[in-house]
């Protein structure tokens, strides 16, 4: 085929104009292409090593929590009959305390009751509530026995429910009714 080459001379002289790359140019960006791979490679590299050795780690802690499996039953086991026997014992102790109160409870009661002053009932609830009902020959006992029950270290709140006048036979009496707290093992306030 033939050519023919139809432009003015001074553009047939200049043709195309060809590329020229400067070595610079395409040094650079190959480097930093070169560099952003090797760092992406070490650190894929350290991920899976650091993967690979956590594995490892959870592998090992695996093994040591299957062999100690039966001591740690064996100590929870025994935290649990601990914890029952505590229980066992503060029950133990509790009635140990309450074994004596009935009777320390009675020997303050009638030290605490002054002369002419006859009891008809004394009635403790399932609290510390104790009820005194009885006679007296006059007000001022019944005052007499409220303040020697208030002084007892046994008793506390003491208090009059009710005080009326009655005979028995010619003479004239008082009958009434406390109501105090129990406190065996605190100080009377």
């Amino acid at each position: 085929m033939i050519r023919i080459n139809l432009l003015p001379g001074e553009d047939r002289k200049r043709g195309r104009p060809a590329v020229a790359f400067k070595v610079g140019d395409l040094v650079v960006p190959m480097v930093i292409m070169a560099l952003a791979v090797l760092f992406m490679g070490g650190a894929y590299l350290s991920l899976r090593t650091k993967e690979s050795q956590l594995k490892r780690s959870i592998a090992d802690v695996d093994i040591q929590a299957r062999a100690l499996a039966p001591q740690i039953e064996r100590v929870n086991r025994l935290a649990q009959e601990r914890a029952e026997l505590d229980l066992r014992l503060g029950i133990i102790n509790k009635l140990e305390r309450g074994r004596t109160q009935t009777v320390r409870l009675m020997d303050d009661l009638a030290r605490s009751l002054p002369d002419h002053v006859w009891l008809s009932s004394a009635t403790q609830d399932a609290g510390n509530s104790l009820a005194l009902e009885g006679t007296a020959m006059s007000n001022l006992v019944v005052s007499d026995l409220m303040t020697h029950l208030d002084r007892s270290p046994m008793f506390a709140d003491v208090e009059l429910e009710y005080a009326e006048r009655t005979s028995i036979g010619d003479k004239g009496a008082v009958k009434f009714r406390l109501r105090c707290r129990v406190t065996p093992d605190e100080p009377a306030q």
